[in-house]
């Protein structure tokens, strides 16, 4: 069923469909800067996740009053999670026990995100969010299982993060 944007109440783009909204934007964005400038230094590009995060964060408290405890558990479990993945992202170049790593980077970060997904639906009481989960999970499995077979999934991987991860977020903003 087609329904006009122009018939779609206002209350329904709340701040938490704004805020996935952005957050879609930002994976997607940020995945395709990542697929389209893989040969920069990885210093460079961590810079950019973390201008975007920055941006995404700041927005995300506005909209998360700390107030209420689901809202400040899922914003700190979402911090934890991205900080947790930009140290990593740095360390798997810059530290050789993790440089295997440095191949599968977007797999990773479908890995991460589907846990944040996973927390959040926990947290949230919301079904709908192991079904964005188990999707960033497959796609990650794929890539971790295919891509020797595959050498383009090693440089494709970040395309499929990036529509896989904005499109969870986009089934979020319909169905959550």
């Amino acid at each position: 069923m087609d329904i006009p944007l122009s018939v779609v109440p206002v209350t329904y783009w709340n701040g938490i469909r704004k805020l996935m909204a952005l957050w879609a934007m930002i994976v997607l964005v940020g995945f395709l800067f990542t697929y389209l400038y893989q040969t920069l230094d990885p210093v460079s590009i961590n810079l950019v996740w973390a201008v975007l995060a920055i941006i995404g964060f700041v927005y995300s408290k506005r909209q998360m009053p700390f107030s209420d405890e689901v809202l400040k558990k899922i914003f700190l479990g979402w911090l934890a999670i991205i900080v947790f993945g930009l140290l990593f992202s740095h360390l798997v170049f810059n530290w050789s026990p993790l440089f295997y790593y440095a191949s599968y980077l977007g797999a990773v970060w479908l890995v991460l995100m589907a846990l944040g997904h996973a927390f959040t639906g926990y947290i949230d009481r919301k079904k709908i969010y192991i079904l964005t989960a188990g999707l960033q999970l497959v796609a990650a499995l794929l890539i971790f299982i295919f891509a020797d077979s595959m050498p383009s999934l090693y440089t494709a991987q970040y395309l499929i993060a990036g529509v896989i991860g904005a499109a969870s977020m986009l089934i979020l903003i319909l169905f959550a």
